[in-house]
């Protein structure tokens, strides 16, 4: 607990302490679209410590044994995903009631939030955020997806694969290739509303959660989505980033500028096949 506080006081110092980065009166005369507008420093810096707070919740609840705590930082259709399972062969996902219950059910777990860091915090329209928590001890890394609603900031996913061997804890550049074709399939196949190719790279549970800038969240299962999978047709590749963990998991990041959009795509090496398990989106 005590360790977990200087992490959160540590993080706090980032976005708060230096009296020079503190945002100043705004000027009239400023464009309020910069970056560097004082009503913009404001809100980014809220947001950070914000986000800071609610993964902290989360460390401390799971850390003590705090289930309750648990159910106010997750929203209603929280779900874990990871692919800790015999082999490797299927995705486990866990709901909100299970996680929940489990914590409570179990008590602390001691040494559950040691040496965890946030590693990186990224930011898309004000109301969407992808988190990475390292654990070094370890070599894990726990990402998770972010909404920002009515309430405030809600954790909305978990994401985790198990530890690679330390002989094989490099991605490999077949694998970036792989997650790169995949993608390449999936938005050729919604651009001509390929079905057969969308169910078959599409995890069953597969769903699609956008939030709007009106803060409204909407979410698509795979069948509504192969009932109706026609899109326009759209370069994705100028804005996107792929990063691998453990050459098991690809978390992939894709700003859409034309249409103001920004989409992390969660792939999954389930059974040793990239598949596609779930689309977080936010419009603006």
């Amino acid at each position: 607990m005590k360790q977990l506080g200087i992490l959160l006081f540590a993080c706090t110092l980032v976005v708060s302490i230096d009296a020079h980065a503190q945002p100043q009166a705004p000027n009239e005369n400023l464009d309020p679209n910069f970056i560097f507008h004082p009503n913009n420093l404001m809100r980014n810096s809220e947001d950070l410590s914000a986000i800071y707070g609610v993964m902290a919740q989360y460390y401390e609840g799971v850390e003590l044994g705090k289930a309750d705590l648990l159910k106010t930082v997750f929203h209603t259709e929280w779900q874990m995903r990871d692919t800790g399972t015999p082999d490797e062969a299927t995705l486990h996902i866990a709901d909100k009631n299970n996680f929940v219950n489990m914590v409570r059910d179990h008590g602390p777990y001691p040494g559950y939030a040691s040496e965890r860091v946030f590693a990186h915090v990224g930011m898309a329209n004000d109301n969407l955020a992808f988190v990475r928590i390292n654990k070094a001890p370890s070599r894990s890394s726990t990402c998770f997806y972010l909404y920002k609603l009515n309430q405030g900031w809600t954790i909305m996913d978990k994401l985790w694969v198990p530890v690679r061997e330390a002989a094989k804890l490099a991605p490999t550049s077949e694998s970036y290739h792989a997650v790169e074709m995949l993608l390449h399939t999936y938005f050729e196949a919604l651009a001509v509303a390929d079905t057969q190719v969308l169910s078959d790279m599409l995890h069953p549970e597969w769903d699609s959660k956008t939030i709007d800038r009106e803060g409204k969240l909407s979410t698509v299962s795979k069948a509504a989505l192969l009932q109706n999978p026609k899109t326009k047709q759209i370069d994705f590749t100028q804005l996107l980033s792929i990063d691998l963990y453990h050459d098991k998991l690809a978390i992939v990041r894709i700003d859409i500028p034309s249409q103001n959009s920004t989409s992390f795509i969660t792939i999954f090496k389930i059974d040793g096949n990239w598949i596609i398990t779930n689309e977080r989106r936010t419009t603006n």
